[in-house]
């Protein structure tokens, strides 16, 4: 029994195993292609990374070539101008200088234009004050104005104005050293004087058509302008955020204060200005002033003897003055809109020329408020007091409103009204309209 299922049981091992057979190839068919797949990618990648790195090859060594093909035409054409230039030989030459054409050492020149058109209105309607004092359309001034750095070490100015009829004014004329010492700035020659703030300025640049009537009175027409030394000394932030110090020694020649022409003896000027920022958008400025010299004429013909010179007794000459500015100017429409309000007061004391020891005195102020409406339309008030020296018993007055409109910073127009009593004469009322223009860098300047 047992050897017959032993028998069954090698007949079915037998019969099974051609059936394995043919399933084995099967399986071995299925996995031979995907081994065969993966070794192709595995080529094709290969095949596609050597390509890329061929062509990279090939654009650089493309870009090589172009460069050099490049250099060889510009050293080519090179080659080329220099054996152009060796063929003309002495036909043609090229000179460079290293130094500033002459052109550039000329000065630079300004000239200004001053229009003043004025009607005068008198209580007769006669429309004149006297002989060179009428209504009319004159051409005031003729300016010309000449600047120029000299050298690192120093600058020039030089101020000339010519009227309609023909007289020629030197105004100003100055060389100025700056630097000399630590903030110490030295000017020799004809200047304005820094005799409180509007002083120091040229009339077309004032912000009315004249001079206050306390410069006019108290220094005569035109102001304060003589010959001499000024030291300019920027002094440290003691008592203010900037302080400077101005001292000048001059010649005395002012008429209405000294000697005139008959001096010898020199005067001397000191002012002292202050300077604080109240704010992002208002500063103050304080300044004072004090004048010293001396009013007696030397070396004066005498009269009564031909060619004989005589020396008039010594008598002292005292001023005194303080100026006050406020601006206001908003950080953000500072384009647009502005505050000024400056103020002036002076005081003199002469000797009388027949009292030794005894002054005649004489004073003066002015203020002015200043209100900028638009980007070129400005509005002012200004009003003057002055009392000329020896003269206590006439109190001389002005009121001056006037609109300012700058076309440009190179043109100005105003219109202004002065009504008081500026002198003996008693009382006036004019109509005034200005047309100032410059034409060059001086422009309008306030220095």
């Amino acid at each position: 029994m047992r050897k017959i299922k032993y028998l069954t049981l090698c007949a079915l091992l037998a019969a099974s195993l051609p059936a394995i057979a043919q399933e084995e190839p099967e399986k071995t068919e299925k996995v031979q292609p995907e081994k065969e797949k993966r070794a192709k990618d595995v080529e094709l990648k290969a095949l596609r990374d050597r390509i890329e790195k061929l062509e990279t090859s090939l654009q650089a060594i493309s870009e090589q070539r172009e460069e050099e093909e490049l250099e060889k035409l510009r050293q080519s054409a090179l080659s080329e101008a220099a054996t152009a230039e060796e063929e003309k030989g002495l036909d043609e030459k090229t000179y460079i200088m290293a130094s500033r054409s002459l052109q550039a050492l000329n000065p630079e020149i300004s000239v200004s234009g001053d229009f003043l058109a004025q009607l005068v209105i008198d209580d007769d309607s006669v429309f004149y004050r006297g002989a060179n004092d009428r209504s009319g359309m004159p051409l005031r001034a003729m300016g010309l104005t000449f600047q120029s750095t000299l050298d690192p070490f120093s600058f020039t100015k030089m101020a000339l104005d010519l009227s309609p009829d023909g007289e020629l004014w030197l105004e100003e004329l100055f060389i100025t050293w700056t630097g000399v010492l630590p903030q110490l700035n030295i000017t020799l020659g004809r200047f304005r004087q820094l005799l409180g703030v509007v002083n120091r300025w040229h009339e077309h640049d004032l912000d009315q058509t004249y001079y206050p009537l306390a410069l006019d009175v108290l220094l005569g027409e035109g102001g304060l302008d003589q010959s001499g030394v000024s030291f300019q000394w920027l002094m440290p932030s003691l008592w203010a955020d900037t302080n400077e110090l101005v001292v000048q020694v001059t010649n005395g020649s002012n008429e209405a204060l000294f000697a005139g022409d008959f001096f010898s003896v020199p005067s001397v000027l000191a002012h002292l200005k202050s300077y604080w920022d109240l704010n992002e958008s208002t500063y103050l400025e304080l300044g004072l002033s004090g004048l010293f010299g001396f009013g007696n004429r030397r070396g004066i013909e005498d009269e009564a003897a031909p060619g004989r010179l005589l020396n008039e007794p010594w008598r002292k000459t005292y001023m005194g003055g303080a100026d006050l500015t406020l601006y206001w100017q908003p950080l953000r429409r500072a384009r647009y809109h502005s505050v000024t309000w400056r103020s002036e007061g002076f005081y003199v004391a002469k000797e009388n020329p027949l009292e030794a020891g005894n002054y005649e005195q004489g004073w003066g102020a002015y203020s002015y408020l200043q209100y900028q409406l638009a980007e070129t339309w400005f509005v002012g008030l200004r009003g003057d007091l002055a009392q000329a020296v020896g003269d206590s018993d006439r109190m001389l007055w002005q009121v001056v409103p006037y609109v300012t409109v700058w076309q440009s910073e190179f043109v100005y127009l105003r219109l202004e009204v002065r009504h008081g009593e500026p002198d003996a004469l008693g009382h006036d009322t004019r109509v005034l309209f200005q047309v100032n223009w410059a034409a060059g860098p001086h422009k309008h300047e306030k220095y």
